[in-house]
Parts: structure tokens; C-alpha cells; sequence
């Protein structure tokens, strides 16, 4: 049974009164849980919706928004989590590439709703999901509004028991100037969530964070692997998250025992201390991924967590997660990078040369995950997943990620990693492309060229820094020019520093040279910063 709403409803059948879910206006128990994703289920379906249709959620989390991810789970279909803070346009790019599809929208998604539907044919949305208020849709699509959901029976539906079919696409930055979605199934995740509850004990006497947002690959263990082991997953509201301090304060009520995290995050409680007037008896774990965690703020953690296991894994939204974990059994040295750790059971990890032949230990290659985790691929992108998706080792019939991370592994087996081949960057977690970035730069109005490069900051953390010229006659000002990205990419996408320069550097190539650039920003000559 590796169907992600089969674990969690064989849960509830266990315990159907303890405490599921909590948020900070509601708290639901399993068999709340249940009943209610049973009766979204069953509206849909209803109301014609088909098995492995698409559904792009745009609901900011919530006790509710967990109700209709399993009930579009248990109708069958494949959930697209939307980052509701985006710009309506990337929103319209990512509805496009899934569509034909479904929206389904509550909270503050409602408001979103116009602006998308008044710039796609019905071909495209199909169907509306309205869970949370009265039917508002355009006659000639399908609506399942909260009546329909109130009068729905709360009994199981059957979607099948294919744990190969997919359950979610989830958008990450793409270098060519659009997102890309990346197809995972039930049973790649899955199998990274049983590991993970087995390797770190999880019980029903957990009560797990779920700090990020949904559209985060990292949340799909905080969600199924407290609800499969009958823990209470506890949402962080966004107000709690915006502090060091207040975050801490969160943890601390909430007596949470189970925390991920991104190790960004961390560094920054470890520079206000916050645990030295806000110790956390309870919490037994924390787990980050997602970028490089410098090891002076582990050691912090360690300090001030004697009592909790601390672990860093691993992996790519592409593998289901994670691939590769370590845990600190003893103080880090502060002069030397964490590992990335060993390889979880049933994943590989291989490091390659250009040509896919594996390297010595010691050798620094390409990273290149096989086994349980790795996914489909990108959805209806085929060129792309051909280039990324490999058959690996040649003539096995395995298929295999690259990365395009950079590793070595040595004589004990441990994997560390050594940056990126390509101008991808991670910044508070999020993987993002530098030439995305680029793109919708260039495209505004006024500007003549336009670059983005990353520098280190203080922290060692790449720093987002952009470089531009303008075309004659033209005047605009870095916040203008900040200003008028932001209404194309998120925020986590916009650059920290800007500068103008005219006449771009130039390589012997003919090429801009990017190394001039990042040596202008390290030097700060002219760049007008917007941090924070």
C-alpha cells in the first residue's frame, strides 16, 4: 500500500479521535480528516472530475488545504501546489502547462481567481473547486462549491491501488524563463516517507512542524509522515515565521518534537541566539535540506540541542525528497564543510565525468541519483526530461537523475558535495535559475541588456545581483526596475543588488564576463542593494 491517502486513511481508522491537524484557528481530529476529504473526493467526482486530472491548489496552508489534498488525492487526481504570493503571471504559466485541469481555490486564492480565468480558454481550466464559499464560476464549467462538498457522502471513494500513477507536479525554476514541473508518484514518495519514519522512530507521540509552504517538496514528509504514524502535524502560521524569535516561540507552545527545516532558517536563529531565552525541551529532532548549512551554525545547534538528533539530508525535488543523509553524532569542526552522508536504503548515488563513467573515490564529478526515489520527469516537457533523465548505468534499463551538483565520495563511503556546474543557485532553500531571472529581466520594457550573477555574502550564501544597461533615452531606477520584476517573478527570485553598467565586460570570447561582474558586486562598486 504505497497510495499516499491509503497510508494516511489507515491511520485514521486506527485513531480516529486523536488530534490530526492544527493550525491556528482549528484543529482536526483523524476522523475529521478523513470525513472531510471523503466528501471532497466524492464531489468531484460528481461533478465529472477524472481520475489523474490535474488540480492546481491555490490555498495557503491550512488545516483545510490538507482536507483537499487528500480529497483530490482520493478522487484520483494529481495535486499542483501554487505559491499564492506569486505573480498572476507565473501562476498563468504553470496553469498553462498543466492544463487541461482543475482549479481549486479558498482563502486568499478566491481573490486570485479573476485574474486567471479571464486569461485562459475553458479548454485549459475545466473545472472549478470552490470548498470554501458559494458557486461563482462561469456556466460552462463544472463547479463544486461548498454546498456541493457539504452534501457529498462522507464514505471512501476508490481511486485504484496503481501507487506508480502521479500525485503531485511541483514547480521549480526553470532556465528557460518558465517554471518547470516536476512529475513525482505515490510510490517515490512514499518510499522516501517510510524510510524516514522508520530511520527517525516516528510515532504517534510526535507533534511535527510543518514550517513550509506547500508547494515545497520538504512539506510532503512533514504531511505524510505525521498523519501515516498517527503524529499531530502542527502548521506554523506565516505571522510565526517571519522572526527568529517568534518561531522559536512557536515551537516552544507548541511543544514540538519533529521539525524540517532549511538551513537558512537556522543560521539565522543561531545569530540571535533565540534558544538562549527560549530553550526547547521537546524538540527531539530537526532535519534540514535544501542548501549548504555552514558548520560554526551546526555546532551553535549542537550546543544549545544536546538532547535532540540533528540531520542534514540530501536530494532533489526530481528524487522524492532526499537521497543521502548525515547526522551529527558528535560537535562538527567549524573548518570543515558538513558531508551530505551516506545513501538511504533502496536510493543510489554515483559520482560521473562528463561522459557518465563513475570516478574514483576522492574524484570530484556530477552527482547522479538512481533507485525508488527517482521520477517520471518533467511534466509535458519531454526535451527536458530526456537531457536529465538518463538510462544509467548505460544498457541497465535503470533510469537515473543528473544533477548537475557537483560531489565526491570518500574511502568511508560519505558523499560531500562541492556547489553547482551550471548557474542554478539555492537561496533560502529554493532552487532557483539565474537565467529565469535573466529572462524576465530582459524581457521589461527600457532595459538593453540584462545579467544576473551570485556572489557570496558574509555568510558564505549566494546573494542574488543584478547588472544592467539601459537603452537610450531610458530612465529607471533600480527600485523601479525591482519593482516591475517582482509583478513577473516571486520574491524569493528577486535580485538583492543592482547595478548599472554600461558597457557590459566583455571575455576574449565575446561573451559578458561574468567573472567581472561578480568580482563588481563582491566589491560593492555601484550597486545599490535591496536586502531585506
Amino acid at each position: 500500500m504505497s497510495r499516499l491517502e491509503r497510508m494516511v486513511s489507515s491511520q485514521a481508522a486506527e485513531t480516529p479521535g486523536s488530534v490530526a491537524v492544527v493550525s491556528s484557528d482549528e484543529r482536526l481530529t483523524y476522523l475529521e480528516l478523513e470525513e472531510r476529504s471523503n466528501r471532497l473526493a466524492q464531489a468531484l467526482r460528481a461533478h465529472g472530475f477524472r481520475p489523474g486530472e490535474r488540480v492546481a491548489l491555490l490555498s495557503p496552508k491550512s488545516a483545510r488545504t490538507i482536507t483537499y489534498v487528500l480529497g483530490v488525492l482520493k478522487a484520483g487526481g494529481v495535486c499542483v501546489p501554487m505559491d499564492t504570493a506569486s505573480p498572476v503571471e507565473r501562476l498563468l504559466m504553470i496553469v498553462r502547462r498543466i492544463g487541461p485541469c482543475w482549479l481549486l481555490a479558498d482563502d486568499v486564492g478566491t481573490d486570485l481567481l479573476p485574474g486567471l480565468l479571464d486569461k485562459v480558454a475553458s479548454e485549459v481550466v475545466t473545472g472549478l473547486c470552490l470548498p470554501g464559499g458559494e458557486s461563482a464560476g462561469p456556466a460552462h464549467r463544472p463547479v463544486v462549491d461548498a454546498a456541493a462538498v457539504a452534501s457529498a457522502s462522507p464514505a471512501p471513494l476508490d481511486p485504484g491501488a496503481d501507487d506508480s500513477a502521479l500525485a503531485y507536479i511541483l514547480f521549480t525554476s526553470g532556465s528557460s524563463g518558465e517554471p518547470k514541473g516536476v512529475s513525482l508518484t505515490h510510490r517515490s514518495i512514499a518510499h522516501f516517507v517510510r524510510w524516514a519514519n522508520g530511520h527517525f522512530g516516528m510515532s504517534s507521540d510526535d507533534r511535527v512542524a510543518c514550517h513550509l509552504q506547500l508547494h515545497f517538496d520538504f512539506t510532503l514528509w512533514d504531511v505524510y509522515g505525521a498523519l501515516s504514524c498517527g503524529a499531530g502535524l502542527h502548521l506554523v502560521p506565516p505571522a510565526a515565521g517571519l522572526l527568529p524569535s517568534t518561531l522559536a516561540d512557536f515551537l516552544r507552545d507548541s511543544r514540538i518534537t519533529h521539525w524540517n527545516t532549511v538551513p537558512s532558517v537556522l543560521s539565522a536563529m543561531a545569530r540571535y541566539d533565540v534558544l538562549a531565552a527560549r530553550p526547547l525541551p521537546d524538540l527531539r529532532r530537526v532535519v534540514w535540506g535544501g542548501e549548504v548549512f555552514p558548520p560554526h551554525d551546526a555546532l551553535h545547534w549542537r550546543r544549545r540541542l544536546p538532547q535532540a538528533r540533528l540531520t542534514g539530508v540530501y536530494g532533489t525535488t526530481e528524487t522524492a525528497i532526499a537521497s543521502t543523509y548525515h547526522t551529527l553524532d558528535a560537535a562538527p569542526s567549524e573548518d570543515e564543510p558538513l558531508p551530505i552522508g551516506v545513501v538511504i536504503p533502496g536510493e543510489s548515488v554515483t559520482i560521473v565525468d562528463k561522459d557518465l563513467t563513475p570516478l574514483p573515490q576522492g574524484a570530484v564529478g556530477e552527482i547522479v541519483i538512481g533507485g525508488a526515489g527517482v521520477g517520471p520527469g518533467y511534466w509535458n516537457d519531454p526535451e527536458r526530461t530526456a537531457s536529465a533523465f538518463v538510462e544509467f548505468p548505460p544498457g541497465s534499463g535503470h533510469r537515473a537523475y543528473r544533477t548537475g551538483d557537483l560531489g565526491s565520495q570518500d574511502e568511508h563511503g560519505v558523499f560531500h558535495f562541492h556547489g553547482r556546474a551550471d548557474r542554478q543557485v539555492k537561496v533560502n532553500g529554493y532552487r532557483i535559475e539565474l537565467d529565469e531571472i535573466m529572462t524576465a529581466l530582459n524581457a521589461l520594457p527600457g532595459v538593453a541588456a540584462g545579467v544576473t550573477v551570485a556572489v557570496p555574502d558574509e555568510t558564505g550564501r549566494p546573494r542574488i545581483c543584478a547588472a544592467y544597461s539601459l537603452t537610450p533615452g531610458t530612465a529607471l531606477t533600480p527600485v523601479e526596475l525591482q519593482e516591475a520584476l517582482s509583478r513577473a517573478l516571486p520574491s524569493y527570485m528577486l535580485p538583492a543588488a543592482w547595478a548599472e553598467v554600461d558597457p557590459m565586460p566583455v571575455s576574449p570570447n565575446g561573451k559578458i564576463d561574468i567573472r567581472a561582474l561578480q568580482g563588481r558586486f563582491a566589491a560593492r562598486e555601484g550597486a545599490v542593494s535591496h536586502d531585506g
